[in-house]
């Protein structure tokens, strides 16, 4: 698999709404994905995913989501669930930054606004997992806070020169998975590896703020840069509806599995 069909360059490089990353344009079989970045010069999209449900994550700033009939106020790390055919308005008076997921579902659920200043502090949703040199900081966001059926979003903050992601795991048979960086101002990186052999390497890149890494098979630890942390949002589609939305249920790479990942 080329290089491009794993990785994705600065997903932040257009105002408004980009669709990045799509089952027509990779090789996911559901997940979808949208860059959302507004300002005074682009204050609101209006946007519908057909026959989909929604994610939205925020990663900076302040706005408001409009989705069936409801007004949200959004801030950072909070989560807005979408439900399926519906349209949504996002808008801010200052500015805001979105990563928007979509999958497809028959499936309804109610709209919901997941806050992050309550989520943080509900059992469950607030992880601090690893060791000294894997250390991280994982919040959710939409998870089994909100009913759903394929999408969970939330996001990973690592210690300066740490790994996530660790062990190395993989979840090919029951989630595909999407990573998009954020909070790593240059010159600070972090290397992302995927593999299903370690000696045959799918990928080993450096991955930079508002780079994304497409994550079909394979595990994929990822280190960062000495003195940098590295942070990265992530959406999790369950392959069949219901069935494995949830955080964790990874297979550790069987030379590592003396290792806990805090997650299952």
């Amino acid at each position: 698999m080329a290089e491009h069909s794993w990785l994705i360059r600065n997903t932040a490089a257009r105002k408004g709404r980009s669709v990045f990353v799509t089952p027509a344009t990779n090789d996911f079989k559901y997940l979808s994905a949208a860059r959302i970045l507004l300002d005074a010069a682009h204050p609101s999209i209006t946007a519908h995913n057909a026959g989909a449900e929604t994610t939205l994550l925020v990663l900076h700033g302040t706005g408001r989501v409009r989705v069936g009939g409801h007004i949200f106020n959004v801030s950072r790390f909070d989560g807005v669930y979408v439900p399926r055919d519906e349209e949504f308005i996002v808008e801010t008076d200052t500015a805001l930054d979105i990563l928007e997921g979509s999958a497809p579902t028959d499936m309804i659920f109610p709209a919901a606004h997941a806050r992050h200043e309550e989520t943080r502090t509900q059992e469950g949703m607030h992880l601090n997992v690893g060791g000294e040199s894997t250390s991280r900081e994982i919040f959710k966001a939409v998870a089994e806070n909100v009913p759903g059926a394929k999408l969970l979003t939330g996001v990973t903050m690592s210690k300066p020169g740490n790994w996530t992601s660790w062990p190395p795991h993989e979840h090919a048979a029951t989630q595909e998975e999407l990573y998009v960086f954020f909070d790593m101002p240059r010159p600070g990186f972090g290397t992302q590896f995927v593999y299903t052999d370690m000696n045959n390497p799918e990928l080993i890149a450096p991955v930079y703020e508002n780079d994304a890494v497409v994550l079909v098979k394979g595990y994929h630890p990822n280190v960062a840069a000495p003195g940098y942390p590295i942070n990265f949002a992530w959406i999790l589609c369950s392959l069949e509806d219901l069935t494995w939305r949830k955080v964790g249920g990874v297979n550790v790479q069987p030379e590592f599995q003396r290792t806990e990942t805090g997650l299952r």
